[in-house]
């Protein structure tokens, strides 16, 4: 773990406990610090006022529960590396499927499946509560372009010590695309994150908010080439435990380009519904600009929370 990042004392301990326990815990921590005046937690306001539209009040609880969150995500890694499998058994235990018939009834098509998860939450945990609930012995593969990210690849390893089969396979060529193409046929479930910049390749429009959002989107081409059912996932935390959220599960059967913009509805409609419900969830906020030209003006990252708008896109 030599590569991996130092874990604060306080995280560890923090990680040590049992779900529920740690979170509620943090949030104390959390609110401590508030009412000593330590932690203003604006940093997002600005963002929040002009992307979602909110009043300033409102931008500012959840730009604070944002920062929150932030730590909360940390921890849970800390979590997933350090604990016993039978704890990191019973916090997957703690994730609920919002509607777990759908799930059910695409795991019994014997189909191949492609996970669409955003980054929110703590979505390894959601990612493996679906393997073992709905596709127990089956493999997941999750599609990456970078293999330097030392200590997510070892938390996620330690779920092949909860009994799922994970691999990792860094597409940047199309040779590698095709390997996942053949890992799904042969039923590996596969992981394609939906909410990656348009640097990642097959950018499609997803406007979203009022601004012209560009998502990634090779995920219909993987689908179509593998006759894959594509099921959108979000996963949210609550103090209690975690949710996963289903979109509308899809499939792709040619390349026409309304076909093409259709399914990009679906993911686009999946996205913004995600993040409009659980904004402080999201990851990729800090990145904000590498999803919209350079002509889109929001509001700027910074603590001040300036008033006049700043071009975020480079």
């Amino acid at each position: 773990m030599s590569n991996a990042p130092h874990i604060p004392w306080t995280y560890a301990r923090l990680a040590s406990l049992p779900l529920a326990w740690r979170r509620r815990a943090l949030r104390a921590l959390v609110a401590s610090r508030r009412l000593l005046g330590r932690d203003k937690g604006d940093g997002f306001a600005a963002t929040f006022e002009s992307v979602l539209r909110l009043p300033r009040r409102e931008a500012l609880r959840l730009s604070r529960e944002a920062v929150h969150h932030d730590v909360a995500a940390e921890i849970e890694w800390c979590a997933l590396h350090k604990r016993p499998i039978a704890a990191i058994q019973r916090d997957i235990d703690r994730v609920t499927v919002s509607d777990p018939a759908v799930m059910e009834r695409v795991a019994a098509a014997g189909r191949p499946v492609i996970l669409a998860p955003l980054h929110m939450g703590a979505y390894v945990l959601g990612l493996a509560a679906l393997m073992l609930r709905y596709f127990p012995g089956r493999p997941m593969l999750i599609l990456r372009q970078r293999d330097d990210m030392a200590m997510e690849t070892e938390v996620i390893e330690r779920l092949r010590e909860v009994d799922v089969d994970v691999r990792f396979l860094t597409v940047g060529e199309r040779s590698d695309f095709l390997s996942a193409v053949r890992f799904a046929q042969k039923g590996a479930v596969v992981v394609v994150f939906c909410d990656l910049d348009p640097s990642y390749g097959a950018p499609a429009e997803m406007p979203m908010f009022g601004l012209p959002f560009r998502f990634a989107f090779g995920t219909d081409t993987l689908a179509r080439l593998t006759g894959a059912t594509v099921v959108p996932v979000a996963t949210t935390m609550d103090d209690h435990g975690d949710t996963v959220g289903l979109g509308q599960p899809f499939e792709v059967r040619g390349n026409a380009p309304e076909e093409r913009a259709q399914v990009a509805g679906i993911m686009r409609r999946h996205i913004q519904a995600a993040i409009a419900g659980r904004p402080e969830q999201w990851h990729l906020w800090p990145m904000l600009a590498d999803y919209l030209p350079s002509s889109a003006n929001v509001q700027d990252n910074s603590p001040a929370g300036g008033e006049a708008p700043q071009t975020l896109a480079a």
